[in-house]
């Protein structure tokens, strides 16, 4: 029982004490005990009015620590989404992690079977936030039951996508995530081939429009990926021993991260990304349909201007049945031009000294395919929406559960001369 409800009866029993004592006085009392029986009853009434203000002073006191309670978690709410992903405009993933209150109403959420219902009031409060940023990024009538992820889970998609396909590695290509899918304009401009010149005393500057900047630019928007569904034991879920972050991170990176990367890798730019092998120059073409030169290496990275050769990101990307070819070739003084690194260490496999990413929607080796690009990838920008989305499904799979993960992208080069790709001798 609460302070406030105990004082509260206490004050409610002296009353009907004191209530009952002045109904017992009539005209028929004798003087000198009705004259007790009125002192008793002030004293009851005084008991009672200190009751009272005991409970209202409790009362105030709760309700003003209720309050600032209040206050405090809109505070601490509005402080996580400004840090949640997806709420910092910059070119960066925004770090700081959710909170554990919302991981744990999030794992709770996949524990009753997206039965909000099942839920403390604690944790139904703390995935609002997610339901509100669902809304921001989505035009229309908004989310239908889908939350954002938590940091940690969203940290296992964005591994997992990175591990099937490198263009969704933000280590790769220039990763901008955005807290909505509103078109971004992207500058263009590539200032390679102006220079300064020579100054005599005395001179003024040329002002001649020889050295205007020709500004362009990329717009990027979000299209959105959608896995499909992925059905699992209510029995799975009501575990709570049971990781769901490796295993849903895993599942779903994988498909978001294959399709996402087959996008930003030969998209067409019609509804879906411009990818960096549609959008590069080709630098060489091969003199043969199934096999590549020392030389024609040589060719291709020779074709990318020096500026975009001496960049962190810088590196070639190609098929895995590609570098099986490659792996035989050797320079001039009988070396091999592959390296396989060394993985204990974290070093990378080479061709040429240069890191290579294995890329599996690229073309392989063959008629007129582009089975190698070669160039500096930060110029190559990936958009993002915030972290990806999950939605669960309880009746359409009953007793099970099915979840789908909603993530949306874009991308395009913003230099096109930063890489190319070597071109096989058609048939």
């Amino acid at each position: 029982m609460s302070k406030i409800k105990e004082l509260r009866e206490q004050a409610q029993t002296v009353l009907t004490e004191a209530t009952s004592l002045r109904d017992g006085i009539t005209d028929k009392t004798p003087a000198e005990e009705a004259r007790a029986a009125n002192d008793k009853f002030d004293t009851l009434m005084d008991q009672y009015d200190g009751l009272v203000r005991d409970a209202d002073r409790e009362e105030r006191a709760a309700t003003a620590q209720r309050e600032a309670e209040e206050r405090r978690e809109q505070e601490e709410r509005a402080q996580r989404e400004q840090n949640r992903p997806g709420q910092d405009e910059s070119r960066h993933q925004p770090e700081g992690d959710v909170s554990e209150e919302y991981r744990e109403a999030f794992r709770q959420y996949l524990a009753n079977g997206a039965d909000l219902s099942e839920m403390d009031r604690e944790a139904r409060a703390a995935l609002r936030g997610g339901a509100r940023e669902v809304r921001t990024q989505t035009s229309g009538t908004g989310a239908q039951g889908g939350f954002l992820v938590p940091t940690t889970l969203a940290g296992f998609i964005n591994v997992a996508a990175a591990a099937h396909g490198p263009m969704m590695d933000g280590q790769i290509a220039t990763e901008i995530n955005l807290a909505n899918g509103a078109p971004f304009d992207l500058p263009t401009v590539d200032d390679t081939a102006e220079e300064a010149k020579p100054h005599a005393e005395g001179e003024e500057g040329v002002d001649d429009d020889s050295g205007d900047i020709e500004l362009g630019k990329t717009t990027l928007l979000a299209y959105a990926l959608v896995t499909p569904w992925i059905k699992w034991s209510f029995e799975l879920a009501q575990d709570s021993a049971f990781g769901f972050e490796p295993l849903l991170g895993k599942l779903i990176g994988e498909r978001i991260g294959r399709k996402g990367n087959a996008w930003l890798t030969t998209g067409s730019g019609n509804n879906q990304p411009l990818g960096f092998v549609t959008g590069a120059p080709v630098g060489h073409v091969a003199t043969a349909t199934d096999a590549i030169t020392f030389d024609e290496i040589f060719d291709l990275e020779h074709s990318v201007d020096p500026a975009y050769r001496g960049g962190p990101k810088v590196r070639y990307q190609m098929h895995d049945q590609s570098v099986k070819a490659l792996r035989k070739l050797k320079d001039g003084n009988g070396r091999y031009l592959w390296s396989d690194g060394d993985v204990t260490k974290g070093v990378p496999a080479t061709l040429n000294g240069r890191p290579v990413s294995f890329n599996q929607a690229m073309a392989q080796i063959g008629a007129g395919t582009k089975p190698i690009a070669y160039g500096d990838f930060s110029e190559y920008y990936v958009r993002k929406v915030g972290n990806p989305l999950l939605g669960v499904a309880r009746e359409k799979f009953f007793p099970n559960l099915g979840i789908m993960g909603v993530h949306r992208i874009d991308g395009a080069p913003a230099q096109t001369k930063a890489i190319k790709v070597l071109q096989m001798k058609a048939a």
